[in-house]
């Protein structure tokens, strides 16, 4: 076997909100730097709503695997 074994669930849903608050801030910043920037604001959020998609899934593939109680 090769590498590293895969990712914990519980693991990519903190790297992913991680990821997703990361391009809040950088989108906010880019924002604040005038419409020059506004190019480079809509591509931080379209890449903003791919990675809330990956989270999301995360989300719902992560309820899956809880126990019911």
């Amino acid at each position: 076997m090769r590498g590293d074994p895969p990712a914990q669930l519980d693991y990519l849903l903190a790297y992913y909100r991680g990821v997703h608050f990361a391009t809040v801030a950088l989108k906010g910043r880019l924002a604040k730097l005038g419409p020059e920037y506004h190019q480079a604001v809509r591509v931080v959020g379209d890449y903003q709503e791919m990675v809330n998609g990956f989270w999301e899934a995360l989300r719902e593939t992560a309820a899956m695997h809880r126990p019911e109680k």
